[in-house]
């Protein structure tokens, strides 16, 4: 205890010097994720970030739809303050990253929402949302209303929001699940319905980058495939070695 001071004001102290520790570990958390976003986007591959609950099987789902098999989803409440990034491919063969965020949690202690929010800002920098919702849990409908507000409330662009994929999962669990107009029905550990979310989710991708999936026949000697190469996502490439030519699909922004 220092000299002179009573117990209140050495637990006073103490507590403001751990709160600038947390302030500075999270502005160090801020600088090294601006780097790494900035990485990702010059590959120039989609970004989706996959919210929801803990233990709503957002990492079972992300490990199903990479193959990831070092994957392990964790069964506890706030297993982590970071996020992870995980290389994916649509049907098309296009390549994405998809972003494992920290599960939602209710009744978050006051202590920890400022470390949340931080984890959450880097939704802000994706091209598409996935909200991840287990559909057996008897407050998915509050649950959902929670997830909502605090995107609002992290100033997210419209058209994030508006283009969000709504994920039913674990509905192998439910005896008699209603289908809803604008939600994808999966079970990610069953593999039910992955597909159909992955076809959501490239259809969405494409109108949220302004992205076009084009095949064409090229000269492997020409220039055509070099600028491909150059200016486009190449995503898969067929050669044709009686004629010297290729069947080249890739991902092409604003033509």
């Amino acid at each position: 205890m220092g000299s002179g001071e009573t117990f209140m004001e050495t637990q006073n102290r103490l507590l403001k010097e751990k709160e600038l520790k947390i302030r500075y570990a999270l502005e160090k958390l801020r600088r090294k994720r601006s780097v790494l976003r900035n990485q990702r986007k010059k590959c120039e591959f989609p970004i989706i970030s996959v919210m929801g609950y803990t233990n709503c099987g957002k990492t079972t789902l992300i490990k199903a739809l990479t193959g990831e098999a070092g994957l392990q989803p964790k069964d506890q409440l706030f297993a982590t303050l970071d996020i992870t990034a995980h290389a994916g491919y649509l049907p098309s063969h296009m390549p994405v990253i998809y972003v494992d965020t920290i599960g939602f949690l209710s009744d978050l202690p006051h202590n920890l929402v400022e470390s949340f929010s931080a984890t959450l800002e880097e939704v802000a920098y994706s091209d598409l949302i996935v909200h991840v919702r287990d559909i057996t849990h008897p407050e998915t409908i509050l649950q959902k209303a929670s997830v909502l507000s605090v995107l609002k409330n992290l100033n997210l662009p419209s058209h994030l929001l508006e283009s969000m994929v709504e994920v039913h999962n674990k509905v192998d669990l439910i005896e008699r699940y209603k289908p809803e107009e604008n939600a994808v029905a999966i079970s990610a550990l069953r593999g039910h319905g992955l597909e159909e979310l992955k076809e959501e989710i490239e259809k969405r991708i494409l109108k949220a980058t302004g992205k076009k999936i084009l095949t064409v026949k090229v000269n492997l000697e020409g220039a055509q495939l070099s600028w491909l190469y150059k200016q486009a996502t190449v995503q898969e490439v067929e050669v044709t070695p009686e004629d010297g030519t290729a069947s080249v699909k890739s991902s092409v922004r604003g033509l």
